[in-house]
């Protein structure tokens, strides 16, 4: 094959949309939907509770009520613990994911996450030790924590593993579009977890409550069911030594003869990072070090922003404001969410990430900033009060629109495959701090008792937007279209930021036994 030929089997930067489309096989279609469903329990779980949370027999369960007033109130205290704890069953599903990945494949971290959610309902419930039996037969707030710790522990195996895993089999052209699947689910289930709870808002009973937390029975059902229609990696197969069934595999996804995959097959086997497993030393070695910082700005870049204060305490934040209709309120911003991510879905890979995140970035601080300067007001007007809902809502647009999505895409970049595992761990686990510590902050932030910012949290999460845009123009280069192993070679010759996205990977397969790749790149003018 020549190198022209061969670039071309691995540049997708300039196909259009519908010939990229054209690229997904059935299976590949199918592995898309399966592995970004995984994480739908996790959206479905933090937008339900962020709707619970303000629903009136939630709040006299679990919440103290005055004896005077006979008016009940969850304090900013156990808000801060009921919302931030569970980030700590992510941290720890994060740091059981990657080792069992890393040793036994991505099936079977896919199945450890299906029994995490699923079996332990049929095999253990008389023990009640399932996260969400514990939560719907809560009698003390700590017992409905610790289900949500259960609970997150399998999307804490889901952030590690599902980015890597769908990157690596999506065809260079189309990997933007199918990791942003993973968000796309995630917003999904948000919002069909805020109609949920604006139907059950009106139940004036425990139901109410436990039918909109229980609904999260269905999805692991349905993922044990298609379980055994996935197939294994073929990049993990080739660091595991399983050279036939990495063929096997890649022809299932190219749904292409031995023959036709042979070049790409020889690609994957020459190219180092598909070579067997690195350690945690290398991670912060050499080049290494830069792919590391790359992913560890990207999922922290996720958090920081504010996102646990959009999608955990947006309901809590318009009733705050005075809004009646605070969970019609809620559902109007989760449709936002959900168109956003579709139109992420059909740009990225034509578009780039780079610019989306920047632009995303900077975009969201703006209205940050709106939401904030309105929260200065004293007592605004209901046209003021409007205006900042606005301005709240359009943040979680353009959030959902850029960083969202797009830190899970450069997560399964930026890693070579040697060091996949234990990068994401590190990226995640931090990004899982992070998100603790908003969630964590954000009641004594707007509480009326402690800081009483309300909107004005808006000029502390836009600033810290216009610090991770900044980063990302510094760090984080265009990585669209690229094969993981152009990647590779771009970042083993330290190719600058702002000249990823012109350099020119030429490749030269060279058959033999095993399979050879001799690689050059040719940078071109910065952006």
């Amino acid at each position: 094959m020549s190198s022209e030929n061969n670039q071309q089997l691995h540049d997708g930067r300039s196909l259009p949309l519908l010939k990229r489309v054209k690229e997904f096989t059935p299976l590949v279609l199918f592995m898309t939907i399966y592995l970004s469903v995984t994480a739908w329990n996790y959206g479905y779980d933090i937008a339900v509770f962020g709707g619970v949370q303000a629903m009136e027999p939630f709040i006299a369960k679990f919440g103290v009520c005055s004896s005077a007033t006979h008016v009940c109130a969850i304090p900013p205290y156990l808000a801060s613990i009921m919302n931030s704890f569970p980030y700590l069953g992510k941290l720890i599903g994060c740091w059981i994911a990657a080792p069992v990945a890393e040793k036994f494949g991505r099936r079977i971290a896919i199945l450890i996450i299906t029994f995490t959610s699923f079996v332990q309902v049929v095999f253990l419930l008389p023990f009640r030790l399932c996260g969400v039996i514990l939560q719907i037969s809560a009698s003390s707030a700590a017992q409905f924590t610790i289900g949500r710790m259960l609970c997150y522990g399998m999307t804490g195996i889901c952030v590690i593993v599902m980015p890597a895993f769908m990157a690596e089999c999506a065809p260079a052209s189309l990997r933007g579009m199918i990791t942003s699947q993973l968000q796309g689910q995630i917003v999904t289930a948000q919002l069909i977890a805020t109609v949920v709870n604006y139907k059950t808002s009106t139940i004036h009973s425990n139901n109410g409550w436990r039918i909109s937390v229980g609904i999260q029975f269905v999805m692991p059902v349905i993922l044990l069911l298609l379980f055994p229609f996935i197939i294994e990696s073929p990049r993990w197969l080739l660091s595991a030594g399983r050279i036939d069934e990495a063929s096997k595999s890649l022809q299932k996804l190219r749904k292409k003869t031995e023959y036709d995959v042979r070049d790409e097959m020889s690609l994957l086997a020459s190219s180092e990072g598909n070579e067997e497993k690195g350690t945690w030393k290398e991670v912060f070695d050499g080049n290494n070090r830069r792919r590391t910082g790359i992913a560890v700005i990207a999922m922290v870049g996720q958090q920081i922003t504010g996102q646990a204060f959009a999608t955990q305490y947006s309901v809590v934040f318009y009733k705050q404001q005075g809004f009646k209709n605070s969970f019609a309120l809620g559902l109007i911003m989760q449709a936002l969410g959900v168109t956003a991510v579709l139109i992420t879905t059909t740009i990225v890979d034509s578009f780039g990430r780079r610019r989306l995140l920047i632009g995303g970035g900077i975009m969201q601080s703006v209205f940050l900033y709106i939401m904030g300067s309105i929260g200065t007001i004293t007592k605004p007007s209901d046209v003021q009060k409007k205006v900042m809902v606005a301005g709240f809502m359009l943040f979680f647009f353009l959030y959902l629109t850029a960083w969202a999505p797009l830190s899970y895409v450069v997560l399964g970049e930026a890693s070579t495959r040697r060091l996949v595992e234990k990068t994401s761990n590190l990226a995640v686990s931090l990004s899982v701090t992070t998100a603790f510590v908003v969630s964590f902050t954000v009641p004594y932030l707007i509480g009326i008792q402690y800081a009483n910012l309300g909107g004005k949290v808006g000029f502390i999460y836009g600033s810290l937007s216009i610090l991770v845009s900044i980063m990302t123009f510094v760090f984080i280069p265009e990585m669209k279209g690229r094969s993981l192993e152009e990647l590779d070679t771009l970042f083993a010759e330290k190719t600058p930021t702002r000249s990823f996205r012109h350099a020119v990977v030429v490749t030269n397969v060279l058959r033999s036994e095993k399979g050879v790749t001799d690689a050059a790149v040719i940078e071109a003018e910065t952006e």
